[in-house]
């Protein structure tokens, strides 16, 4: 066991260092008060946005709110695992079929909770997004409109 644990480990350790790269990235955004970095900088939000308050009401089994903040949640666990599998496996038409349904459901689901849902969770509101109001100090300063 320990030899296929070490070779998988050489295998994947990139990819495994990159996500855990990405996780320490967001937890030192939401300590810092940024949360997303797409929302903060772009004031829209992105098509995840949820997914994490959706994930810890579930660990409180509160799953009516769960599916609120993010209806794919439930998804996300066995999407992974089977991406995974399919990697080690070499089942690369499989993986990139799983992955193109996963991101067309995603990105149906963020369109549908964008123009469609009351917009409490998923916003489209650019003016209150870094750029813009970068953008709006810079014309204040030099006096532009």
């Amino acid at each position: 066991m320990r030899l296929r644990f070490s070779a998988l480990w050489r295998r994947y350790r990139t990819s495994i260092s990159a996500f855990l790269a990405i996780g320490l990235l967001y937890l030192f955004l939401a300590a810092v008060g940024i949360g997303c970095p797409l929302k903060f900088f772009s004031g829209i939000s992105c098509p995840g946005c949820g997914m994490t308050r959706a994930f810890l009401h579930a660990l409180r089994f509160e799953f009516a709110e769960a599916f609120y903040y993010h209806p794919l949640w439930v998804a996300v666990v066995p999407v992974l695992a089977l991406l995974l599998l399919l990697r080690i496996r070499h089942k690369g038409i499989a993986l990139y079929a799983v992955l193109f349904a996963a991101a067309a459901l995603m990105l149906f689901v963020y369109v549908w909770r964008l123009f469609f849902v009351d917009g409490s969770v998923v916003v489209c509101a650019p003016e209150e997004g870094f750029f813009y109001r970068s953008v709006q100090a810079l014309c204040r300063f030099f006096d532009l409109k």
